[in-house]
């Protein structure tokens, strides 16, 4: 399959380069001056963006650092997309080709090329979330059958903000090395569908139009790319350089980028530090996950909680149904109930969590999931000043109880001492009054080593119940 991807890229080269082509680089070209003209107030110190992106306590990085996640910290809530044509056969996205020239029923163990730099082995393992494996043969053309004539940017854009979300972060390429908009340096993109439209530029477009943040995930992975390989690193790295600057170039509201090659993958792998200083020229304000060797600005735990974590910035990924795209409507998914939950216990443990949707191949989202997320945007509408702006704590979450805080307030979220009394540790400062979040106050009692209160009778069986503390100062974070 390589031999034949190489062929048919040499095949591409010899292509007359079009008049559309020489216009598109030299816009490109006008709008990375016109980015560089508009951040030259904003430009900081490279140097310090390097450092800080090294370092990975809050405590340890500049103010600079510290106000540019900002916005992003007081989200708490953001939405995944993965999808490409790995949909139109409801399988894993890359990860279903993991056993590439198998038939589809024996699982042998057939890894594919893969860099084998600094000890690393990819492909060296199978899990139940790649099944079912899709052979080469099929997997690779898939494209060719990707047409989501329903896919509506601003459709996905209103779902996310009905849902109480505050940015997007969209899968441009994953691991399989589809590009999901129309990319310059290569033709294994979305112009190579029958859909022929640029999803990324839509979704961008959407979001601006919105007042939604917006950021891409990339995978440095590239297992379809040629030069992927220990022997042309090189080549490959000035491959992702160029499509990055790409993306950041056309869309400046690019304001997150989500890496996707785990720590083991050392920042040297791919030049890290040139890279980030590439980044830094384009978009001094952006924000960057710890998936590309260094810290950066917030770590990334996947399909689970955070543990709370007051000195460090996190985010937990987390999806419906396990997978990461949509693998149809025989696989079961979450209730509303464990996803409310999952967004409550990430702000309770000072992170947040970024919901991932998987769009069906029709372009549009999973009904059941679209029920889930509009629930979950009912429920922020009444209780959202319990999560947005707040910071995790000060009590350590439990299995009963969640708490937040913000200025002088604090909120503790009840999941299972419906109707009984609720006893906290005691604080420093002095509580003024208690009441139900969209409900009545409450009578409680503060001593110097706890707090106590009940729930009223009256307020049923709820999933979660809100209660509200007002204190006479601000909250002492530690």
């Amino acid at each position: 399959m390589k031999d034949q991807y190489c062929e048919t890229q040499e095949k591409l080269k010899q292509k007359p380069v079009t008049m559309k082509k020489i216009k598109t680089k030299l816009w490109l070209i006008a709008l990375g001056l016109m980015a560089l003209t508009a951040n030259a107030q904003t430009l900081g110190s490279f140097d310090q963006f390097w450092a800080d992106a090294q370092k990975p306590n809050k405590a340890e990085k500049s103010s600079e650092s510290l106000a540019r996640i900002k916005w992003w910290r007081d989200a708490r809530f953001g939405m995944f997309i993965h999808w490409d044509p790995s949909s139109v056969a409801a399988s894993e996205i890359s990860w279903s080709k993991q056993f590439y020239e198998d038939n589809g029923e024996n699982q042998r163990d057939n890894p594919r090329p893969s860099p084998e730099l600094y000890n690393i082995h990819e492909h060296k393992f199978w899990l139940d979330w790649f099944k079912p494996p899709v052979p080469g043969v099929i997997y690779d053309d898939l494209y060719k059958s990707f047409y989501p004539g329903m896919f509506d940017a601003d459709k996905i854009v209103e779902s996310a903000k009905q849902a109480g979300m505050k940015y997007i972060i969209q899968v441009t390429k994953h691991h399989n090395g589809f590009c999901m908009w129309n990319s310059e340096f290569t033709d294994f993109d979305i112009m190579a569908t029958p859909f022929k439209r640029d999803i990324i530029d839509e979704m961008a477009k959407a979001c601006e139009h919105a007042g939604m943040k917006f950021g891409i995930y990339y995978s440095q992975r590239d297992w379809h790319h040629p030069d992927y390989g220990p022997e042309r690193m090189d080549k490959y790295n000035e491959y992702m350089y160029n499509q990055i600057r790409e993306l950041l170039t056309q869309h400046p509201n690019i304001s997150v980028i989500f890496f996707d090659s785990e720590q083991y993958y050392p920042s040297e792998m791919w030049n890290g530090r040139e890279l980030f200083r590439m980044i830094h020229k384009l978009r001094p304000n952006i924000i960057i996950n710890d998936r590309c060797g260094v810290p950066a600005d917030y770590t990334t735990p996947e399909q689970k909680i955070g543990q709370f974590n007051a000195v460090r910035d996190w985010e937990s990924c987390m999806t419906f149904t396990g997978f990461w795209s949509w693998h149809g409507f025989q696989t079961k998914i979450i209730s509303f109930e464990e996803c409310l939950e999952n967004l409550i216990r990430c702000a309770g443990a000072n992170g947040n969590l970024l919901m991932n949707i998987g769009p069906m191949p029709t372009g549009q989202i999973d009904p059941r999931e679209a029920v889930r997320l509009k629930k979950v945007g009912e429920w922020l509408k009444k209780y959202g000043e319990s999560i947005y702006g707040t910071s995790g704590g000060p009590f350590l979450p439990d299995s009963n109880r969640v708490s937040t805080f913000k200025e002088n307030q604090i909120f503790v979220h009840s999941f299972k001492n419906q109707n009984d009394s609720i006893i906290l540790p005691g604080i420093n400062e002095k509580i003024l009054k208690v009441e139900i979040l969209m409900g009545p106050e409450i009578q409680f009692s503060q001593t110097k080593h706890k707090i106590s209160f009940c729930l009223p009778d009256t307020l049923g069986k709820k999933f979660v119940n809100v209660v509200k503390l007002t204190l006479d100062k601000k909250v002492e974070e530690d």
